[in-house]
């Protein structure tokens, strides 16, 4: 055990994902965007091993398509994907929710409330793409609230949709404090042990984030880019 070399924490493969994986999520690639594999392995400097590899990852989170004989290409957003999300999410999360609150320790709440002051603090800063990660990471933590591993290997593969659903959300606002909304109201009454009103505040705050998604759409029904 001694003689081994220690292990690289990423890999090239994960560090291309995550390089474009946040491009499209903070919207630098837009949708309809073609990816090409030669070109970006000449942009990076690498093979196009890993490359394909991450193109591929990227795929099986839904924010690419590959399209025979014509490329592949950043998918756009769209209502009937943001209603699909938003509703499984809504959910797993008050599943977890009323599940968490039956083992609730005192370290949760604080782990909560810690959580709203830094998106606070993110959002007085005036660091959109840092306020992104902290509420993605606050609706993963009423997830880990369950401790529930099935639920939580579930809710895995959405993190990613509900990050880039909350960045175009985000956009929406003109002040970055709107984004805190009732995640004050929704740690207190998880604190009060209250399932009923914490379901119902979360419930509500879901419901509230998807019709203004979907607002965006002047048509119900927008076509993903090919």
């Amino acid at each position: 055990m001694e003689n081994w070399l220690p292990l690289e924490t990423r890999t090239l493969r994960e560090n291309v994902t995550e390089l474009i994986r946040e491009a499209i999520i903070e919207g630098r690639l837009e949708a309809g965007s073609e990816l090409n594999q030669a070109q970006l392995a000449e942009q990076l400097g690498i093979s196009r091993g890993p490359v394909r590899e991450a193109l591929g990852r990227l795929e099986e989170e839904g924010l690419i398509r590959n399209v025979p004989y014509k490329g592949v290409y950043v998918t756009s957003l769209s209502p009937s994907y943001v209603r699909e999300l938003f509703s499984l999410r809504g959910a797993l999360e008050t599943f977890a929710v009323g599940l968490g609150i039956e083992r609730l320790q005192p370290e949760d709440v604080s782990r909560l409330e810690d959580a709203v002051e830094e998106m606070a603090l993110a959002a007085k800063e005036d660091d959109s793409l840092k306020l992104v990660d902290l509420d993605a990471d606050f609706h993963t933590s009423l997830i880990e609230l369950a401790q529930h591993d099935l639920l939580r290997r579930v809710w895995m593969p959405l993190e990613i949709g509900l990050k880039r659903c909350l960045y175009a959300r985000h956009k929406i606002y003109t002040r970055l404090d709107e984004v805190i909304g009732t995640h004050p109201s929704l740690v207190a009454a998880i604190a009060d042990h209250d399932t009923d009103q914490a379901t119902k505040i979360l419930s509500d705050h879901i419901l509230e984030a998807c019709e203004q998604l979907c607002s965006l759409w002047p048509v119900e029904g927008t076509s993903e880019a090919n």
